[in-house]
């Protein structure tokens, strides 16, 4: 019956519609809300619908590590009902916010059993989906505290979403039960906790911000681990230079392919994907590099 169960969650994620559309829905009734970067946007549209607008900080094609906010978001943000933030560190802006906004603001992932990097907090919690039910469960909580009247379909948006979410959930869990391989090779130390989930390990170039710079060591380090476990590519992301990926790539006859953390979407990927269908098309690619 369970494995019944998950073959039936499964097929109900495959049928399902494509959520991301752009960063900004602009719908003029209703709650203003704005969040700090993709998954956030994506959840909160899952939340919201059509009572009202969601307005991403991060620029598409931009990674939210190293945002700092212009005047106009700013101006925007004072117009906000609600803005919400991943936290755990992750925008570097959050805590510069003036009274007026931070009083406005809700991080919603209070409550995620965190893991730790180099003795730093990890913040890529989204990329585990039954962390990401979490946090759509806090964005749901604040929106009906703002708009009561509507509970009922904040309610029933939460359940839809969470349902699309344990579906995507127990696919990865079938894809990841024929990954020979369980060590991954990635360019920052983003995957942690799908890692966790799913029982790989992942072998980062950077640290948790992929603006951090390797040592040589590092590097060295990398190279003996792509020998020792016959790791066959080198994951980089759109969004960050893959030069020292590619070098080590080219250092050890492995080849280079894009995981996408989700930490911002490409022009093009904002008009036909979204959480769901970039953490499975991510799960496409580790089943092709863990199977060789």
């Amino acid at each position: 019956m369970k494995t019944k169960k998950i073959l039936v969650m499964a097929l109900l994620l495959s049928a399902l519609p494509l959520a991301g559309c752009g960063d900004s829905d602009t719908s003029s009734d209703g709650l203003s809300i704005y969040t700090s970067f993709y998954p956030v946007y994506d959840f909160a549209k899952r939340i919201l619908k059509d009572h009202g607008s969601v307005t991403n900080i991060t620029p598409v094609g931009s990674e939210p590590h190293d945002y700092e906010l212009t005047s106009s978001d700013l101006k925007g943000m004072e117009g906000a009902d609600a803005i919400f933030v991943n936290g755990l560190n992750l925008e570097p802006w959050y805590s510069t916010l003036p009274t007026s906004l931070m009083n406005k603001t809700y991080t919603i992932s209070g409550g995620i059993e965190t893991r730790e990097v180099e003795g730093a907090v990890d913040p890529h919690v989204w990329l585990n989906p039954v962390n990401a039910i979490i946090e759509l469960g806090h964005i749901k909580d604040e929106i009906i505290a703002l708009d009561p009247v509507n509970a009922a379909d904040y309610e029933a948006n939460y359940w839809d979403a969470a349902v699309i979410f344990e579906a995507l959930d127990a696919k990865l869990q079938l894809l990841s039960q024929d990954f020979d391989n369980k060590y991954i090779v990635v360019s920052h130390a983003a995957f942690g906790y799908l890692c966790d989930r799913y029982g790989l390990t992942q072998i980062y170039v950077d640290g948790l911000s992929p603006e951090d710079e390797p040592t040589p060591d590092d590097i060295a380090r990398i190279i003996a681990a792509v020998q020792q476990y016959g790791i066959s590519t080198i994951f980089y992301e759109e969004l960050v230079s893959p030069e020292i990926s590619v070098a080590i790539a080219n250092e050890t006859g492995a080849r280079t392919e894009v995981l996408n953390p989700l930490e911002g979407l490409t022009s093009e990927e904002m008009k036909t994907d979204d959480y769901v269908s970039i953490m499975v098309d991510d799960f496409r690619k580790l089943g092709v590099a863990c199977s060789q």
